[in-house]
């Protein structure tokens, strides 16, 4: 478990020395997540879907074997890997762009690639501003979150830790509510202190040590959350250093809200950095991961359905795909950004209920 707390701070002090400009995009992306509020996708969906799944129709139904053209001929076919699935594959452009373009696909899918494309602005502008302002800020972030990670971090690991630096900046500020770019500047530049410090070796070993344990008792529970009680930091370091070990203890080695809050007051913590709404955050934080991952998966069928070597047979997946498993992600990545946001929401301003 070590390894997501110095994934986490490695990949926060990279954002120390960012421009103003661009961490001002994370953070107008970031608002605009906030003020989603409440839609309806499914019906829009499903009507962009029914011209998307009409044009893979036609194309099965005209491509023949001789139709076969390689994608580097078709730079709209390129372009439109890079668009669908709301702009996830931020992979390495030269090396995907590559794969990508040994391959073939019908000469006569142009118009479908044109309408991927723009699919997902074709759904969000026609569900509301707030949604289709979201996904635009959505899309142009991808590429700059990705540019910033260490070797080893996809973009779904890096837009989940860049998530829960956010609501932990946004708790710590809530009283005052200033998200600015000096805020934001101010967490990542202790991110880079404790990353470079000896001290937080202790708190990777503990955390190492309560993630082999078998049974996680109470008293091992408590060891663990006194490593980070005593540790020589200035207060927004021991934030952030407090509120992710929390989070790993919370959601990736599931130790209930309530052995967590015993036995950190026991162990001397700030009863504040474990009250319900801290959970709560987390909560959302790991809803978000979940949509974020569940839209990745779109990117994945695309370039399964491009490595089929026959064109017909490819025609055909895209059919079968579209109308079933890439139609369901969308869903579920529109449902999924709504309820993130609405618990994020609640858990920020302590709305939510213990």
């Amino acid at each position: 478990m070590s390894t997501d707390l110095i994934s986490y701070l490695n990949y926060m002090s990279t954002w120390d020395s960012e421009t103003d400009e661009n961490i001002n995009s994370i953070i107008n992306e970031h608002n605009l997540f906030v003020n989603l509020g409440d839609f309806s996708a499914d019906s829009v969906i499903a009507r962009e879907f029914r011209t998307l799944v009409d044009l893979a129709d036609t194309l099965r139904d005209e491509t023949i074997a001789a139709d076969a053209v390689q994608i580097a001929a078709d730079a709209a076919a390129v372009a439109s890997i890079w668009t669908f699935g709301l702009g996830m594959a931020a992979f390495a452009a030269l090396e995907v762009t590559e794969q990508i373009q040994q391959h073939y696909i019908a000469k006569k899918s142009g118009e479908l690639n044109t309408k991927m494309q723009s699919i997902d602005t074709d759904i969000s502008s026609r569900i509301n501003s707030n949604v289709n302002n979201y996904i635009i800020a959505y899309k142009a972030n991808n590429t700059l979150i990705a540019s910033k990670a260490p070797e080893g971090l996809d973009t779904r690991t890096c837009r989940a830790l860049l998530m829960q630096f956010m609501a932990e900046v946004e708790k710590d500020t809530r009283t005052t509510g200033v998200l600015d770019i000096p805020t934001f500047k101010n967490y990542a530049e202790a991110a880079r202190r404790v990353y470079k410090s000896n001290e937080i070796n202790n708190v990777y070993n503990a955390l190492d040590t309560l993630s082999l344990s078998k049974k996680k008792t109470d008293a091992e529970v408590k060891q663990c959350i006194g490593s980070i009680v005593g540790l020589d930091f200035d207060t927004t370091a021991l934030s952030l250093v407090r509120g992710f070990t929390i989070a790993i203890m919370f959601r990736k080695l599931q130790i209930a809200r309530k052995t967590i809050r015993e036995n950190a007051q026991e162990a001397g913590l700030d009863g504040a950095e474990v009250e319900s709404n801290v959970f709560d955050a987390l909560d959302a934080v790991g809803k978000f991961v979940t949509v974020v991952t569940v839209i990745m998966s779109v990117v994945d069928t695309v370039l399964r359905i491009i490595d089929i070597v026959d064109v017909v047979e490819q025609t055909k997946a895209w059919v079968d795909k579209l109308n079933g498993p890439i139609k369901e992600s969308y869903t579920k990545y529109f449902d999924g950004i709504k309820t993130a946001s609405k618990s994020y929401v609640a858990a920020v301003n302590q709305a939510t209920p213990s």
